[in-house]
């Protein structure tokens, strides 16, 4: 059985895999952050412009959202911008950054029936209080609701 091994071992050819192209990095050499943080310095301005991120674009709208508070008293309080994956809010109390809240939002598509939100709060928002706020899986129909109105 070994000579069998042996024999089946010798009728196989090496793998022989290609040699892949080198691909230049676009990102510039390893001196280039050190230029741009040269230029940075010298008050120049930023040659590029630098694209959003994000997955959605924060769209600027008000509309009402009521949230519990630490004390569990409902809080109204109105957007400053809107996403399908969060929500921004300029004033008002602010959770405690890492806090899972529920929220619902009363979109003017049926203010009647809000959605009700799971949140993360990422931080405050600015100086004047507020939170930045992430939604935790909403359900698709949500999503559909929030793209609808942004869109």
């Amino acid at each position: 059985m070994a000579s069998e091994k042996k024999r089946v071992d010798d009728t196989t050819l090496p793998l022989l895999t290609p040699k892949l192209p080198r691909i230049k990095d676009r990102r510039g050499g390893s001196d280039s952050l050190s230029k741009l943080m040269q230029r940075i310095q010298n008050g120049a301005p930023e040659r590029r412009a630098f694209r959003d991120r994000r997955a959605t674009p924060r769209v600027a709208v008000a509309i009402d959202l009521e949230a519990d508070d630490s004390q569990g008293e409902r809080v109204m309080m109105r957007t400053h911008d809107l996403s399908t994956f969060g929500v921004g809010v300029a004033a008002g109390p602010t959770p405690k950054k890492g806090s899972k809240i529920v929220v619902r939002l009363f979109l003017p598509d049926d203010p009647t029936t809000p959605l009700e939100l799971k949140v993360l709060v990422l931080g405050p928002f600015g100086e004047h209080g507020g939170a930045r706020m992430k939604f935790i899986n909403p359900p698709v129909e949500a999503v559909r609701r929030i793209h609808r109105l942004l869109t």
